[in-house]
């Protein structure tokens, strides 16, 4: 099966994981967070605010919006917030919103691979991965697809996923070989215990 390995599910019933709820709303997102520094990111704000998302530019530390936004809230309510930042900035994010109950649900690596392609590692629960592959099939630009992805995600109940996708290349791809690697993110309140009862998938596919 070229292209496609399953682990622990039949495709039959990894399709039917994936497949988003009708009935639920779009996962609220108190903020989503870009960093400027970065072409791709600053992409994905600008696309992010054009869908509706209240945005922040961490302008390359967390620290001025953990300070004077996200503390705050997180004592009174442990909202979720979203990002495509630098690795750093999710490593400090996530280890403040342990204390407050919440955890990173969805977490994925961009890694420019050069000639305008690009590879996507993707944990998480199935229905975002399938909102991201569906997003990254129609939108060339990371920063465009990410955010796409946001808006078609609903709080999940579902037991991590991984999924990799090696996207071909596409010369107005917004990321260039050599950089780091840019991670895109989704912190919310811990799953519901009955998460645990899911079954784990693994994919790899290239599209």
């Amino acid at each position: 099966m070229s292209g496609l390995a399953l682990a622990g599910m039949s495709v039959p019933g990894f399709a039917s994981a994936l497949a988003p709820g009708r009935d639920k709303a779009p996962l609220p997102l108190f903020s989503v967070l870009y960093d400027n520094g970065f072409p791709p990111s600053a992409a994905f704000g600008a696309a992010a605010g054009q869908l509706g998302y209240a945005t922040h530019d961490i302008d390359g530390d967390v620290t001025e919006f953990w300070m004077n936004h996200l503390a705050t809230r997180w004592r009174h309510e442990p909202v979720a917030i979203a990002g495509l930042t630098h690795a750093s900035a999710l490593f400090v994010l996530e280890r403040m919103g342990w204390d407050h109950g919440l955890r990173v649900i969805f977490r994925a690596q961009h890694r420019s691979q050069g000639n305008g392609r690009i590879e996507h590692q993707l944990t998480g629960p199935a229905v975002m991965l399938n909102a991201f592959e569906k997003a990254a099939s129609e939108h060339p630009g990371l920063g465009a697809c990410v955010a796409d992805m946001l808006s078609r995600c609903h709080r999940p109940e579902q037991t991590p996923s991984t999924l990799a996708i090696t996207a071909p290349p596409r010369p107005e791809l917004d990321a260039a070989p050599g950089h780091a690697p840019l991670v895109s993110w989704v912190i919310a309140p811990r799953p519901s215990p009955a998460s645990a009862r899911n079954a784990f998938a693994t994919v790899e596919r290239t599209v």
